[in-house]
């Protein structure tokens, strides 16, 4: 997947900024309704995380979820690290 053109999106009101592609697999709706899925005190392993937007959205959510994604595109999984 060429990342090469990116752009920085807004979920949860701002309290999240994601780094995405341009182009391609984009986060949306459905990772903020999985993130609104989790409670409190949550183990979550994420599959297929893409850039991040569940996690991210989960962390900011409940701090102290623990929380693990696998990406197995190189540059989906740096954008998620980032």
């Amino acid at each position: 997947m060429d990342t090469g053109s990116q752009t920085l999106d807004a979920f949860l009101g701002g309290r999240v900024l994601l780094a995405q592609p341009a182009k391609g697999y984009r986060a949306g709706m459905d990772a903020i309704m999985l993130a609104a899925s989790i409670t409190q005190g949550a183990r979550l392993l994420e599959i297929g995380c893409g850039a991040g937007a569940a996690l991210l959205s989960v962390a900011v959510r409940w701090p102290g979820a623990e929380l693990i994604g696998v990406e197995r595109d190189p540059a989906m999984a740096a954008m998620a690290r980032a």
